[in-house]
């Protein structure tokens, strides 16, 4: 992260050097905390013979002197200076002067700290200053207000002040750089055509440090082999969350054949010793019941691979005629229902 913060400007103390005349009576001086002023008086018309000076919000109160010393202002605020000046020939003229002193230094703040946000991706960034009603700020942008929302990438920058008059008390500069990421890259190609039980390997697009997650069987590997016809998304994500996603579809182009035994010899031979179908396929979801052909349920599996052994409740079934009901549903998408009638013969 490029996180920045320096002074823009490190206030000096200054001395304002004020000439007191007609010419400057009433007149508004600007300064710093801490600043101060060298007042002096010049003669109008004669001979002047006694001053008298106050200074509100000066470090001393009052002088008598034609040039007092350094009236320095610790305390922000308005505050007003006069002078009254008595010539020998009996004229007094009295001079009024405002004085504007401004705090400082700026109150802490800070942006966030570099950023980003993915192509593609809405985003909106509020950068936010200080509340302070004696700063001034200039944006990169142009604005002129304490805060500003982007929606943009680049490097915005701020400059927070504290002015009195064209005098610059105090200026912080930060600024923030905010990245657009790049999103991933992935292609599985077009849908293709296969047989159950033939071997397909989908690989996605590989990239630096890139996080991979398939569906539907959630699998985290860059490239996967199935078997299965289907549809298959893949999700790749980058080290800064940018992610996108890609699927292809392996359409079951082959036929599809069931055979089913109409007599099984459950003697453990070995031969014929379970009653099960044989197919070319792997359905997506299979259920076999068996019933005595008094319709009784005698056995029921999910198991794609295990038949009937001849036993129910722990005891072999008799010799006799029963009923299978077999229930599937393939990869089209469709449920498929075989019913008929089995041999158990021993």
């Amino acid at each position: 992260m490029n996180y920045k913060h320096k002074n823009y400007f490190l206030p000096i103390f200054v001395f304002i050097n004020l000439i007191v005349s007609e010419l400057h009576s009433a007149q508004t001086l600007y300064l710093c905390r801490e600043d101060g002023i060298r007042y002096t008086s010049i003669s109008r018309s004669g001979t002047p013979v006694s001053w008298n000076w106050r200074f509100q919000g000066g470090d001393i109160p009052s002088s008598v002197l034609q040039n007092p010393p350094v009236v320095t202002y610790n305390s922000a605020g308005t505050f007003n200076t006069f002078v009254t000046t008595v010539f020998d020939n009996g004229q007094t003229f009295e001079d009024t002067f405002i004085v504007v002193v401004k705090d400082w230094p700026l109150n802490a703040f800070s942006l966030p700290n570099d950023t980003g946000f993915c192509a593609g991706t809405p985003f909106s960034l509020n950068l936010q200053t200080l509340s302070n009603p004696d700063a001034t700020f200039e944006w990169s942008n142009g604005s002129t207000n304490s805060n500003i929302t982007v929606n943009s990438f680049g490097t915005f920058w701020v400059k927070a002040f504290i002015k009195s008059g064209n005098r610059v008390c105090d200026s912080v500069y930060k600024e923030i750089t905010i990245e657009q990421y790049p999103l991933p890259s992935v292609n599985l190609g077009q849908d293709r055509v296969m047989c159950q039980n033939q071997s397909i390997t989908i690989n996605a697009t590989p990239g630096p440090n890139y996080r991979y997650q398939w569906f539907p069987n959630n699998q985290t590997t860059q490239s996967i082999t199935t078997t299965i016809p289907g549809v298959y998304r893949v999700v790749v994500s980058t080290v800064n969350n940018c992610t996108a996603q890609d699927e292809i579809e392996l359409i079951d182009s082959c036929p599809h054949y069931i055979f089913i035994p109409n007599v099984f010899s459950p003697n453990t031979d070995g031969l014929n010793d379970a009653f099960n179908k044989v197919w070319n396929f792997t359905p997506l979801e299979y259920t076999i019941r068996i019933y005595s052909r008094w319709g009784q349920l005698l056995y029921e599996s999910n198991d794609l691979v295990k038949g009937w052994d001849g036993v129910y409740n722990e005891k072999p079934a008799q010799q006799d005629i029963y009923i299978y009901d077999i229930k599937y549903f393939d990869t089209d998408k469709k449920w498929y229902y075989y019913r008929g009638t089995f041999y158990l013969a021993r």
